[in-house]
């Protein structure tokens, strides 16, 4: 028998002597399933933030001051008598007789007494964090833990599967010190076809020393390879036909006897603009890479801006030092901004909630750089939609931006991906001719790519066309010495610009309203060797 807690450990029908300990760390074990209503009213409660997340397909965010998941969101009609639940429990199968596993979670906190016995442990970690003390037992198998959240109970207090399927897929954002699953409980009913649960549909999760975030499509929840045998009717699409009678979700370690500390930090769905699936059978290390190699940064090294060593900002003094004003405060901050001002309704959805005062930090934190959602919409603007994100390079006492010679680092490198081509933009103090800008190509895969001051260009309404008229050789003669003289001109206004910038912006702009997703990660310079010819290594090294 799969006997789940799914109350959290609270104080309605379970003995509270379980979620105690002498040394205040807290730990708990399987008992009997708990049927009885966890005190929910009639509609789902709004977290202290006024919801239940930032963003419209959020389940659950704990930074936006969430304790229960929003299991309500995207899904299929209720079923009539039926209360969304999305309370945190969890399992494991410490003193089973079935199993004979002695496992346990060991809790940074003392739990709470009531339903949302958890929310002491969320608002400690700001996610579900603990240890799973894995210990066989007399099992045969590998012992496990799980926590996770049941979708809706009926009038009764039992578990009741709801039809999810319009989330089309789930994301969760975690660290893990083991290899995990995210597994689609189906519930008691359906258990004894599944192996006693053990062979739910599940998406595996690489273990992640850093976080991480995974976005599954339900094509991807797949029967275990070892359960020879489908049930009838789970041969195809089993991940889908789940969700349409999904019971619960749960994040389960399960390993050899040890202990493995875990932090859930994020749950969402894939209805409107979030990342692809990431593929889950043949995913490496989580904190690295993914398999697919699709929206993942790497965490490089880079002399500007390192952002697993300096997530604030980009040390924008390096190699200026030299040419830096007198009494300049180095800034380096990200900022961001949107088309607002000029009519456009685009905006960004940031994978977590920002810091104080916006700041990015906390992205930075989760993704290896700045990553993130461009919904760009026109609106009534005259001009493409638009997001923007950037760094100031100097201010002065009064923080008030300041005009600084770039030129020594002689190009500027990213290690970035984009769905759509990105406009790096030089934002000078003297705009009479127009911010120098050069493209970074879209690219679905994070790529390094460097711009040195050459591929920089000025607005085409800056450059002067050629206006006399072509009757011979001569004439031709003369349009090309006025082409080459304007790409003199440009080179030198582009180096002029280097010399007086006052911070480096990289616009995400497509004429098409949509959602495209963008990483920006590592940022360098150029070195020049001493014959004068760049040193690419950083570029083409992986």
């Amino acid at each position: 028998m799969n006997k789940k807690l799914y109350t959290a450990c609270g104080a309605m029908a379970l003995s509270l002597a379980a979620c105690s300990s002498e040394n205040g760390s807290i730990s708990g074990t399987s008992t009997d399933p708990n049927t009885m209503a966890l005190g929910s009213s009639s509609s789902v409660e709004e977290s202290s933030s006024g919801g239940f997340g930032l963003n419209e397909y959020d389940l659950w965010n704990p930074l936006a001051g969430d304790f229960r998941v929003n299991t309500a969101v995207y899904a299929s009609l209720l079923p009539a008598n039926v209360q969304a639940d999305g309370y945190w429990f969890w399992e494991a199968r410490g003193a089973d007789e079935n199993e004979g596993g002695q496992s346990s979670i060991i809790w940074p906190v003392e739990l709470g007494s009531d339903a949302d016995s958890l929310s002491t442990v969320i608002e400690s970690c700001q996610g579900i964090c603990g240890v799973a003390s894995l210990k066989k037992g007399a099992m045969t198998m590998q012992p496990f833990a799980s926590v996770g959240f049941v979708m809706a109970r009926d009038a009764s207090g039992n578990p009741t599967p709801v039809d999810v399927s319009d989330w089309n897929g789930v994301c969760i954002s975690y660290t893990s010190d083991s290899d995990a699953s995210l597994v689609l409980d189906l519930g008691d009913s359906l258990g004894a076809l599944f192996y006693d649960g053990f062979a739910f549909p599940a998406a595996s999760l690489p273990k992640a020393v850093n976080p991480v975030t995974k976005c599954f499509n339900w094509s991807y929840f797949k029967i275990p390879s070892w359960k020879k045998e489908n049930p009838d009717g789970w041969g195809q699409n089993t991940g889908l036909r789940a969700a349409k009678q999904l019971v619960g979700l749960m994040f389960r370690i399960q390993n050899e006897p040890g202990d493995y500390k875990f932090n859930i930090k994020y749950f969402g769905t894939k209805a409107d603009g979030v990342p692809e699936v990431e593929n889950p059978e043949t995913a490496g290390d989580a904190g690295v890479a993914d398999s697919s190699g699709e929206f993942v940064l790497y965490g490089y090294d880079g002399v500007l801006w390192t952002p697993t060593k300096n997530p604030d900002r980009v040390k924008t003094s390096f190699y200026a030092e030299n040419v830096w004003p007198d009494n300049a405060v180095a800034d380096g901050r990200w900022y961001w901004s949107a088309d607002e001002d000029v009519g456009g309704m685009s905006s960004v959805k940031w994978p977590v909630a920002l810091g104080a005062e916006n700041s990015l930090t906390p992205v930075v934190e989760l993704c290896k750089g700045v990553c993130g959602v461009a919904s760009l919409k026109k609106g009534s603007s005259q001009t493409d939609p638009y997001v923007s994100l950037g760094f100031g390079i100097a201010k002065d006492a009064s923080g008030e931006p300041l005009p600084v010679d770039i030129s020594n680092w002689n190009a500027v490198c990213f290690e970035y991906y984009s769905e759509i081509p990105i406009r790096v933009e030089l934002v000078v103090s003297d705009t009479s001719d127009g911010m120098p800008w050069a493209k970074l190509p879209s690219s679905r895969m994070a790529v390094k790519r460097c711009l040195d001051w050459g591929h920089f260009r000025l607005p085409k309404d800056s450059i002067a066309p050629y206006e006399g008229e072509i009757n011979d050789m001569s004439d031709v003669t003369k349009m090309m010495m006025h082409g080459s003289y304007e790409a003199s001109r440009i080179e030198e206004k582009v180096e002029n610009a280097a010399k007086q910038t006052i911070s480096v912006r990289l616009k995400i702009q497509d004429e098409v309203d949509g959602d495209y997703r963008f990483g920006i990660g590592a940022i360098h310079m150029m070195f020049i060797d001493e014959n004068g010819a760049f040193i690419r290594d950083w570029q083409t090294e992986w």
